[in-house]
Formats: structure tokens, C-alpha cells, sequence
């Protein structure tokens, strides 16, 4: 199966839902407008708020069955059919106290699929949000996608989890601050060597109080060599049409990571 994968690097103003809103839209569109087969656009983590909220992620955090946010993308997946990832602060529906880093997926009929919960906080995210515990994946019309949030992405065994449950494609959505590019850079094309698997990640640009961010969003092979990036720190669109038959038959052949693997030696990665 062939598909078309778009990421958005945008910047976000800090604590603007309405904003971000009105900006996610007008890319969407013109992502669209660029190739009307675009089967998933991915946009950055926290994209509807911003990154340092602090407090009043309290009151920018949506729950996702009564999120604003994401009926306005959804009207937009639906219309033009296309799947929708995007990053956003999420509320418990049953603890108004509880936050967290979440991204919506949104399939290519407007349907949330669900929720990833960032299980890997990082630094003052652990102030105002809870961690997740779980690493679902997404079946989609275009396969199983499996998604993580930035500094999910430096956990080696995030990636595996995911490919271990079969996942087609994975999906970063991400805040990577300055000065730490090379970081960026390397752990995103080796979660995509390590797994085989195609990668596409999207980061945003822009300061918000104390942080900035440098964007280079890409979309990785699954020798984990980029595709394609965006690497100067300006708004815009990157896409690749990605054949996942693929990594099957570089799985199949030279790279036999899965066929080789020694499950019983690495119990202690688990201690």
C-alpha cells in the first residue's frame, strides 16, 4: 500500500486556542490544496496551546469527547478525507484535576479514534500533567499507526513496542527546544533503523516564554535516512508518499531485526 503523509511545522501562540485553531485550519487546507491524496497530516505536540502554559493549561485542557479542538479538525478530516494527528492538552473526564499531553487521532471519516497520552514527561511537564501508561495503536484505513510525543521518542523501547504490535508507520508530534537539533536528529532516524519502519515527525517553531524551537520536522525512511525535511525555522509544509510493502520485504531480507531477535536475554530492560 502506497500513501501520501504530510507534516506541519508551525508556530503556535502561547495560550491562544482560538488562533491556533484558525492557523491548524488554514495549513490543513493548504496541505490539501498541494495534494488532494494526502492520506494523514501530522501536526506538532501541544499545538493547540502552546508549550509553557503553566497554570493555565488548566483551563486551556479539553476533554477529547467535548473538545472544541478537535470538532473543528474533524469537520476538516471528514471533508476532505484525510486522517488528522495533533497535539493537545487533554482533561479526565472524570478528574477535572488530572491533565494530559495528549494527541488526537483523527481517522479519514472525521471519527476520533482516540487519544495518545504522553507516557515520557519531560522536565516542568511533570508539574501540571500525568503521565500515560499505555501505547495504543491506531488501525487506520491506510494501516496501524502507532504514535509518541517527543521525548517519548529518545526511549528506544517506545518504538520497539509499538513495531512489536505491528504498527505500519510511526508518528511523532513533538516540542524538541533549542539548542539540542542533533539530539532531534538522531533519535528520530534511529527509532526508524532501529524498527524498520517509516517515521514521519512534525516540530514547531517559535518561542513561547523562556523556550525556543528549531523545527527540522522529516519524514524518515525505514533505513533511517530522511525523506524529506523541513530544517529552516519557517512555517511549512513537508509530504512523501510512502510505500509500506517496504519495510516488510527489507525485514525479509537484510534487515531481520525481528527474526533475530533474543527476547530471553533482555529481561533486564524490563527490571
Amino acid at each position: 500500500m502506497k500513501i501520501n503523509v504530510s507534516c506541519i511545522q508551525i508556530q503556535p501562540e502561547r495560550c491562544n486556542t482560538i488562533v491556533n485553531l484558525k492557523k491548524m485550519c488554514t495549513f490543513i487546507d493548504k496541505c490539501m490544496k498541494k495534494n488532494k491524496d494526502t492520506n494523514l497530516i501530522v501536526f506538532p505536540e501541544l499545538i493547540t496551546s502552546g508549550y509553557e502554559c503553566y497554570e493555565e493549561f488548566y483551563s486551556l485542557a479539553e476533554i477529547a469527547s467535548e473538545s472544541y479542538s478537535i470538532k473543528k479538525i474533524s469537520e476538516l478530516a471528514k471533508k476532505y478525507k484525510t486522517n488528522i494527528v495533533f497535539g493537545f492538552p487533554e482533561k479526565d473526564p472524570k478528574d477535572n484535576k488530572l491533565l494530559y499531553n495528549s494527541t488526537a487521532f483523527i481517522d479519514d471519516n472525521g471519527r476520533l479514534l482516540g487519544t495518545y497520552r504522553k507516557v515520557h514527561l519531560f522536565d516542568t511537564e511533570k508539574k501540571f500533567f500525568t503521565p500515560g501508561c499505555e501505547y495504543p495503536v491506531f488501525n487506520t484505513s491506510i494501516g496501524k499507526i502507532g504514535v509518541m510525543i517527543c521525548w517519548d521518542t529518545a526511549f528506544p523501547e517506545v518504538a520497539r513496542t509499538y513495531a512489536l504490535k505491528g504498527a505500519d508507520l510511526l508518528v511523532v508530534s513533538t516540542n524538541w527546544e533549542k539548542p539540542y537539533s542533533d539530539d532531534w536528529d538522531l533519535v528520530t532516524r534511529a527509532r526508524a533503523f532501529d524498527n524498520c519502519i517509516y517515521l514521519a515527525a512534525a516540530n514547531r517553531i517559535g518561542d513561547d516564554d523562556t523556550l525556543g524551537f528549531f523545527g527540522h520536522s522529516k519524514i524518515v525512511s525505514p533505513l533511517g535516512k530522511p525523506i524529506v525535511e523541513l530544517n529552516d525555522e519557517v512555517e511549512g509544509i513537508i509530504s512523501a508518499e510512502l510505500d509500506l510493502s517496504i519495510p516488510l520485504k527489507l525485514r525479509d531480507s537484510y534487515y531481520t531485526f525481528f527474526k533475530d531477535r533474543k527476547p530471553k536475554t533482555y529481561e533486564m530492560l524490563v527490571k
